[in-house]
């Protein structure tokens, strides 16, 4: 799963196909019509991703109480060919 995260209001959003942006509106970002390939743009923003089976695994051990289990996280290299950083809003 990718996400934006903004460093100007440290709002974190799940791209999808329709462009998102975060509560402040300096980053944006989607996914293409393929579902794999993304781009997203704004200065502040930072790429983030989730790996999927992690996060599936942490979801179903959901516990009643305390803690809940950790999954992995990460953030997105600068450059990446399934998440392409745009100077110019598309």
């Amino acid at each position: 799963m990718k996400l934006v995260a903004c460093k100007e209001c440290q709002d974190v959003f799940k791209l999808t196909y329709d462009k998102r942006r975060c509560a402040c509106g300096k980053t944006w970002g989607y996914y293409k019509e393929d579902g794999l390939n993304a781009v997203y743009g704004g200065i502040p923003a930072v790429p983030i991703g989730f790996a999927n089976n992690s996060l599936r695994d942490a979801v179903l051990a959901q516990p009643t109480e305390g803690w809940g289990k950790r999954f992995e996280a990460f953030v997105i290299p600068k450059f990446c060919p399934t998440m392409v950083f745009s100077y110019e809003e598309e």
